[in-house]
């Protein structure tokens, strides 16, 4: 589900905290269930994410307490990938990111790179509680059902994924000419390569 950039944010209750341990034990089994079908493994994670929602309900944190856990956090980028946006920024080549994380915190964390981010936004009350999440909400199997922003006149996709749902991200875009499909392995096998 999401990283740790959300259980450690400051802010949050320890009944929170509990409560997002207690939900990865209660749907995390069947999420990485390979004798699951996709859909199966879907349902679970959207039922996952429901129950995370109702978890979030009034809890107190705003975007900037968001964002300051990523930084007390500093996950790296994978290897080469800060030189690979560097040169697809210098060269004009359009980055689009379909992530299943916070949309806040991806923007956040590749800003220097103006990526068009499609993923899962949270919407603030005025009093810095969570007031609610985007719908649809985008999983690791459902990115390819999102349009995505694309430049007309381009008709060229490298697509990089590290889930098995990232292959189809390009199905949306129309009038391709080549799509590249890159996948990286991370994970277990028995999860990773069904």
């Amino acid at each position: 589900m999401e990283s740790n950039v959300f259980k450690n944010t400051a802010t949050l209750s320890q009944a929170y905290r509990d409560g997002y341990d207690a939900l990865a034990v209660k749907h995390g089994p069947a999420y990485e269930n390979p004798n699951l079908s996709v859909e199966e493994r879907q349902e679970v994670l959207y039922r996952w994410w429901e129950d995370h929602e109702n978890l979030c309900a009034g809890e107190v944190m705003t975007l900037n307490d968001l964002l300051q856990s990523n930084d007390d956090i500093n996950t790296p980028l994978r290897d080469g990938c800060e030189k690979m946006l560097r040169l697809l920024s210098d060269h004009k080549v359009p980055l689009i990111v379909v992530s299943a994380g916070i949309g806040e915190v991806v923007k956040y964390v590749l800003k220097e790179y103006k990526p068009r981010v499609v993923s899962n936004y949270i919407t603030f009350d005025d009093n810095g509680r969570i007031k609610e999440f985007s719908r649809p909400t985008v999983s690791v199997f459902n990115k390819h059902i999102f349009p995505l922003p694309v430049d007309q006149e381009r008709h060229n996709v490298v697509l990089l994924g590290d889930s098995i749902g990232d292959c189809n991200m390009a199905d949306s875009v129309p009038d391709t000419k080549t799509v590249l499909k890159i996948g990286f392995f991370i994970g277990t096998v028995s999860i990773t390569l069904l």
